[in-house]
């Protein structure tokens, strides 16, 4: 595993994965049923027994989100986090975030949404959706301990203009 710049800045642009930090690693032990299935067709997919999270220095972090969301308008939301040197990196793979939110918003696929959900984020492709108007829902991340948040409103579809 390569990872990290130390004493000098890091060779490629921060959108290419070029930033300063570090990986952590868990190792969870498998049956022994599952280690022999591996030994015997090691290109089967087999269990997830090791996870990586990369995390980034962070001096500051910004979450971008707009203050309301249409129904039926799906809004992009952007998270930067700002290095030493003023080195900007944004909060996509492979820097590790921990995205949260109020109750009222579901956070991952359209198949986690349930009745009291007004509104759904996938942090995978940054889009905040409003699934009904008049909520107020706040959406965090977390990178590396440091916390950013925005508070978003959800609303009624915009009205059709006549011809």
């Amino acid at each position: 595993m390569v990872n990290g710049n130390a004493g000098k800045d890091p060779s490629t642009p921060a959108g290419q994965g070029g930033f300063t930090g570090w990986t952590e690693f868990g190792v969870d032990p498998v049956t022994p049923r599952e280690a022999e299935r591996a030994r015997r067709d090691p290109l089967a997919e087999g269990p997830a027994w090791v996870a990586a999270e990369t995390h980034a220095h962070v001096d500051r972090l910004a979450l971008s989100a707009p203050a309301e969301v249409r129904v039926g308008a799906p809004a992009a939301v952007a998270a930067t986090l700002t290095q030493p040197g003023g080195r900007r990196v944004p909060v996509t793979a492979p820097v590790s975030a921990d995205w949260a939110g109020s109750p009222n918003l579901h956070v991952g696929s359209a198949s986690g949404v349930r009745p009291w959900h007004v509104a759904r984020f996938d942090p995978a492709t940054g889009q905040l959706t409003a699934l009904r108007p008049g909520g107020r829902v706040l959406l965090t991340v977390t990178v590396n301990g440091v916390r950013a948040e925005a508070t978003v409103t959800t609303a009624a579809a915009q009205a059709r203009a006549a011809a």
